[in-house]
């Protein structure tokens, strides 16, 4: 309780900015966005831990501006900053490398700390040593030569690892290919069809997903600031796709043509309703989920359930056992519905990140409705 009460403490701390690197257009444009989420049901409305993150979340943007986010806001989302030798992800890293590789891991995050990414050092190393523990465990599996060839993208200012010469990559990288070799057996076939990701962040798996598969459709549906943060950063990485922006409507209909054309939809979390249902190929939802109410995760499940087609697939990973801030609530893995007729292809304790679990999921035929549990 008393690390919780920190944390706490130190999100409300931190939820002013001493100047304002943002552009009058895209204040304006998260005010709409914050504005049309503030007349939605509760049921999709942020959490009270998530109400106060993003005050600092918008402070830090505030602060740093959107080119260096991948030093700040990203760390609100999965990327890991910790050097305590007895965490979850060390201790899973280091049993499965062989001592040469937690050596050489060693040696480059010691040399990452002169690179000047983060203010402190302790930060720093920390940062660097997980993430090329990470690489050197990516780097001894068995993955796709065309995965192992992407490199993080410049923008956004990220902090870059090269495990090996010659490569420019990142954490978020990283943990984005072994979440995409975990879900890739739930991608639409022929090469093309419609992801939605709940949560999706800045767009890290986003990005990996449209690399990985250039004719898909991705719909990224979040809550404001990072929906502002990932329209800006996937519409920059993909220029050539056809971007929906967000944009507030009432019914589908107004938008139906416009989003029947697009490569990349964004949508605030009181839009996902709105959807056509049996639509969507492959639903994705990475550490979102357990920071939300109960009441709001079955709530959610059964919009997945209306908006994933027949055949379709849904990703989850989530904590086994969280606390949500602000909430004075605990989720264990017993509280994520499924409806009745999804068939469990997956489900496991994941890679790195031991603490979490994934579960990939096929919705098959069925009759009425019902729910099953986890």
């Amino acid at each position: 309780m008393l690390i919780e009460r920190i944390r706490e403490w130190f999100i409300r701390a931190n939820q002013i900015s001493k100047q304002d690197r943002l552009r009058p257009h895209d204040l304006e444009r998260m005010d709409d966005m914050f504005k049309a989420l503030s007349r939605a049901d509760a049921s999709v409305k942020p959490s009270l831990y998530w109400e106060e993150l993003n005050k600092m979340n918008l402070a830090q943007l505030k602060e740093d501006g959107f080119d260096n986010f991948k030093r700040t806001i990203a760390l609100n989302y999965f990327t890991w900053v910790r050097i305590l030798p007895w965490d979850s992800q060390i201790i899973f890293l280091c049993r499965q490398l062989e001592m040469t590789a937690i050596f050489r891991a060693l040696g480059h995050a010691f040399r990452f700390c002169g690179r000047k990414y983060f203010s402190n050092p302790i930060q720093s190393f920390s940062y660097g040593l997980l993430t090329f523990l990470l690489w050197e465990y990516i780097l001894d599996g068995e993955h796709s030569q065309e995965l192992l060839t992407l490199r993080e993208p410049e923008l956004g200012g990220p902090p870059l690892a090269d495990p090996r010469e010659g490569m420019s990559v990142s954490q978020d990288l990283g943990n984005s290919i072994l979440e995409y070799e975990s879900f890739k057996g739930g991608l639409p076939a022929g090469g093309q069809g419609t992801v939605l990701e709940l949560g999706g962040g800045y767009g890290r798996n986003a990005f990996v997903i449209l690399k990985m598969n250039p004719h898909f459709r991705y719909v990224a549906v979040d809550i404001p600031p990072a929906l502002w943060v990932a329209e800006r950063y996937l519409s920059g990485l993909f220029p050539e796709r056809h971007i929906f922006p967000y944009r507030d409507f009432q019914q589908f209909e107004e938008i139906a043509e416009s989003y029947a054309h697009a490569d990349l939809v964004f949508l605030l979390s009181s839009q996902l309703a709105a959807l056509p249902p049996d639509s969507i190929d492959l639903i994705i939802n990475i550490s979102s989920l357990h920071e939300m109410r109960k009441d709001q995760i079955d709530h959610y499940f059964q919009l997945f359930d209306r908006v994933l087609k027949p055949g379709g697939h849904a990703y989850i990973k989530e904590w086994k056992k969280a606390r949500i801030l602000f909430e004075n609530m605990t989720l264990t893995e017993k509280d994520y519905p499924c409806p009745k007729g999804w068939k469990k292809i997956m489900s496991r304790t994941a890679q790195v990140q031991t603490r979490f679990f994934e579960t990939l999921y096929k919705k098959e035929q069925r009759k009425g409705p019902s729910v099953c549990w986890l």
